[in-house]
C-alpha cells in the first residue's frame, strides 16, 4: 500500500495564493454544465451540488465558469449571469457548498463576444470589428468607445457580485475567441483606433478590464487570467504573440495565476481535444508561458486524463497546477482516490465528449457516458448514497455496458448479485466499436473499469453461460436484469440478402472483401458509421458514406470536425441527404432527399450501419414464470452506449 500522498507528492503540495491557500495543485476549471435557470440565468442547486461534489472528491480549487458580466454576451442558453444582482443569492448558495468540502472557488468573469447567437438574449452580439464569426456565422457589432467604457463597467460591477457572494478569488476569461480574446487577436480584431492594430493597441481593454477587476479585488484577493496560447487560424493568436501578451499583462496588473489553454470557435476541435489526440496534446503552450511568468503559477489543462500524467507535468516544469475538468466529471472523488493509493478505482475518462460536450450540444446539461450521477449529485452524490435497507438477490443477465453498471450499482448497493454472460468476455459491443481504430480503445476503458469494479466488490461472474429462463430461474433471484443487447438490423430494401452485404459489427471484426466498399448509415449519423468507413479506409479500401442526413450529425460539436477531417485526408466519399432504395452486385441505389433524383453507386461491399434491433425474448418467459423483471440497454431499446449505462444504474438503485 502506498502512504496517502507520497505517489503524487507535487500534486498535493499546498500552494497560497494571496489570502487563499489551496490543498493541492489540482484544479476542476471552469466550462459549461447548462445548471441555471433558463429564465433568470442564475445557477441552481444542482450547479451547487456538482460543484461540491467535485471539491468533496478533494480538488484544490473549483472554477465556477464564464460568469457573463454583460446582457450582450449571453450567447447561448444555460450561461450564468453576473450584470445584476439577482444572480448574488445563487452565486453565494454555490460558494458555499464547495467551501464547505474544503475547496476554495474562483469565478470565472467573461463576456462571450461573436462566439454564438442573439438569440438567448435578443440583443446584438458585440465584438471588436464587425466580421463575421466562422463558426456562428452571425455579423457582430462593432464597439464603440462608449460601449467599451460600458463594458469595463460591468467588469467591475460583476467582479464586486461574485466577491459579495461569498467567492475567494476572479478569474479574467481572455480565452478561446470570446470577447477580450478577440480583441488581443489580429483575426477578430481589424480596427483602426486605440483598441486596435498594435499589440499594445489590442491589449488595451484586457488592461482596462483587469486593472478594474484588480481595483474591486484588492491586493490579497486571488486574481487569475485564462489565455488561448494558440488560436490555431490564420492570422490569430500563436504562442510567441501570446508570451509577450501575458508578460506584458503580468507587468502591469499583479494576478495570482495564469490558466493556458488553446483554440477558438473556429478551431474549437483543439479546444476540447477527444480520444483520437494523444493525451496532453497542448501542455507545451503552458510550459512556454510559464517561461515568461516570472513565478507566477501556471495551470496546463486539455486531455490530462490520469494524476500520473498530471505529477509529470508539475515535475517538469511544465505547470504549476494542472486542470482536469473531464476526469473530475468522470469521477469526483479522483483526487482523494489518487491521495490515498487507490488509482485503480478511479473511473476512467474516455475523452468521448459524449455527455460533457454531446449534452450543452443537444441543448441540455451536462452529463457522463462512464458516471451518471453527473447532475444528480443531490440525490446520488457521495454524501447521499445509501445501502438498500434489505440484501436482495439480483441477477444480470448480460455483460455489455448496461449490464455491467446495473451489477455494479446493485452491489454497491449491498445486494447479492451474479452476473451471467454468454460469451467470454464482459463489455459486449463496446469492445467491438473500441476495436475500429487504434485511438477507440480508450473507449473500452469505460467497461474494462466496470469489470474491475464488479470483480472488487464480489459480483460472482459467470462467463461462458447462455441464459435461459430456467437457467435464471433456477438461481432464486428477487430481481432479474435483462441486459441481452440487441443485434445488428439491415436495411428492408432489395438485395439486403445478398452475399457481399454485411454489419458494421462483421466489418469491424472480420474486414471486407472488395476495392469499392459502401457503408449505409441509417441515419443516426453517430459514431458507429464513420468509424468503421475510416477503418475500411484504413485497409485500403475505396469507402463510399451514403447517410439521409448531415455526415455526424449526432456526433458533438467538439469530435466531429476532427473525425471528418481524418475521412476526407483518408479519402472517404460522403453522399449526404441520400437514403438507399436497393442494393445490386456491384451498386448502391441511392435516392437524393430533396429532389428525388436517383443515383448508383459502384460497390463490390456493403456494410450496413443500421438500426439495432433489441435481443429480448428472455423477457416474456421470464415474467411467465412470476420473475421480477427489469430490462436495460439496447434489450429495452437499442441506443448509445450512455443510454446504456444510465439504464444499468437507474435499475441498479432500485434494486
Amino acid at each position: 500500500m502506498v502512504t496517502a500522498g507520497t505517489e503524487f507528492p507535487r500534486l498535493f503540495t499546498p500552494l497560497r495564493m494571496g489570502r487563499v491557500e489551496l490543498r493541492n495543485r489540482l484544479v476542476f476549471a471552469g466550462h459549461g454544465s447548462r445548471f441555471v435557470d433558463p429564465h433568470d440565468h442564475v445557477l441552481t442547486r444542482r450547479q451547487a451540488h456538482y460543484l461540491a461534489e467535485r471539491a468533496r472528491g478533494g480538488v484544490g480549487l473549483v472554477i465556477q465558469g464564464s460568469g457573463v458580466v454583460h446582457p450582450t454576451g449571453l450567447t447561448f442558453g444555460g450561461i450564468n449571469q453576473t450584470w445584476d444582482d439577482a444572480c448574488i443569492p445563487a452565486y453565494a448558495m454555490v460558494a458555499e457548498a464547495v467551501q464547505a468540502h474544503g475547496a476554495a472557488i474562483v469565478g470565472q468573469l467573461s463576456h462571450l463576444g461573436r462566439q454564438g447567437s442573439g438569440f438567448p438574449s435578443h440583443r446584438e452580439l458585440w465584438a471588436p470589428s464587425a466580421v463575421p464569426d466562422p463558426a456562428s456565422r452571425v455579423v457582430p457589432h462593432a464597439m464603440t468607445t462608449a460601449d467599451i467604457a460600458e463594458l469595463v463597467d460591468s467588469y467591475r460591477s460583476a467582479a464586486r457580485r461574485f466577491l459579495t457572494a461569498g467567492f475567494d478569488g476572479l478569474e479574467v476569461y481572455l480565452a478561446h475567441g470570446y470577447l477580450l480574446c478577440s480583441f488581443l487577436s489580429r483575426f477578430s480584431n481589424t480596427r483602426t483606433d486605440a483598441y486596435g492594430g498594435s499589440l499594445e493597441n489590442r491589449m488595451r481593454l484586457p488592461l482596462e478590464v483587469l486593472a478594474a477587476v484588480r481595483e474591486v479585488a484588492g491586493p490579497d484577493v486571488p486574481v487569475g487570467i485564462r489565455v488561448s496560447g494558440a488560436e490555431f487560424v490564420p492570422g490569430g493568436l500563436e504562442i510567441e504573440e501570446s508570451r509577450e501578451i501575458v508578460a506584458r499583462l503580468l507587468a502591469a496588473t499583479p494576478v495570482h495565476y495564469v490558466s493556458v489553454s488553446q483554440s477558438n470557435y473556429a478551431t474549437m476541435d483543439r479546444q476540447i481535444p477527444d480520444m483520437s489526440f494523444p493525451r496532453a496534446p497542448f501542455v507545451h503552450l503552458a510550459g512556454a508561458i510559464r517561461e515568461v511568468a516570472g513565478g507566477v503559477p501556471v495551470i496546463a489543462v486539455a486531455r490530462i486524463v490520469t494524476p500520473g500524467k498530471a505529477e509529470e507535468l508539475l515535475a517538469d516544469g511544465i505547470a504549476d497546477m494542472v486542470a482536469l475538468v473531464r476526469p473530475l466529471i468522470a469521477d469526483p472523488e479522483l483526487p482523494n482516490k489518487a491521495r490515498e493509493g487507490r488509482t485503480a478505482e478511479i473511473r476512467p475518462c474516455i475523452s468521448c465528449n459524449v455527455g460533457c460536450r454531446g449534452g450543452p450540444h443537444r441543448g441540455v446539461t451536462v452529463a457522463c457516458l462512464v458516471n451518471p450521477v453527473v447532475g444528480f449529485e443531490e440525490q446520488w452524490g457521495a454524501d447521499a448514497w445509501t445501502t438498500a435497507g434489505e440484501t436482495r438477490h439480483v441477477v444480470v443477465v448480460g455483460g455489455g455496458p448496461a449490464g455491467l453498471k446495473a451489477a455494479e450499482t446493485a452491489a454497491l448497493r449491498g445486494h447479492r448479485v451474479t452476473l451471467l454472460e454468454a460469451g467470454d468476455v464482459l463489455g459486449g459491443q463496446v469492445l467491438t466499436a473500441a476495436s475500429a481504430m487504434p485511438y477507440r480503445d480508450e473507449f473500452a476503458d469505460s467497461t474494462r473499469h466496470l469489470e474491475r469494479e464488479i470483480r472488487r466488490l464480489g459480483v460472482e461472474v459467470r462467463l461462458g453461460t447462455p441464459a435461459d429462463a430456467d437457467t435464471v430461474v433456477a438461481l432464486e433471484p428477487d430481481v432479474v436484469v435483462v441486459a441481452t443487447g440487441s443485434r445488428p438490423g439491415l436495411p428492408d430494401v432489395p438485395g439486403a440478402d445478398l452475399p457481399h452485404v454485411t454489419t458494421v459489427q462483421a466489418a469491424i471484426e472480420h474486414g471486407v472483401t472488395g476495392a469499392r466498399v459502401v457503408v449505409l448509415d441509417c441515419g443516426e449519423a453517430d459514431w458507429k458509421s464513420l468509424t468503421t468507413a475510416e477503418k475500411l479506409a484504413a485497409d485500403g479500401h475505396a469507402v463510399t458514406v451514403v447517410t439521409p442526413v448531415p455526415a455526424g450529425a449526432e456526433i458533438d460539436s467538439f469530435s466531429r470536425p476532427p473525425l471528418l477531417r481524418r475521412l476526407g485526408a483518408a479519402g472517404v466519399e460522403i453522399l449526404e441527404y441520400r437514403s438507399v432504395v436497393a442494393i445490386g452486385t456491384d451498386h448502391v441505389r441511392v435516392r437524393h432527399g430533396w429532389s428525388g433524383a436517383e443515383e448508383c453507386v459502384p460497390a463490390d461491399a456493403v456494410v450496413c450501419s443500421w438500426y439495432g434491433v433489441a435481443r429480448d425474448e428472455l423477457v416474456e418467459p421470464l415474467r411467465d414464470k412470476g420473475m421480477a423483471v427489469r430490462v436495460v440497454g439496447d434489450a429495452l431499446a437499442p441506443r448509445r452506449a450512455i443510454d446504456a449505462v444510465w439504464d444499468g444504474f437507474r435499475v441498479g438503485v432500485e434494486a
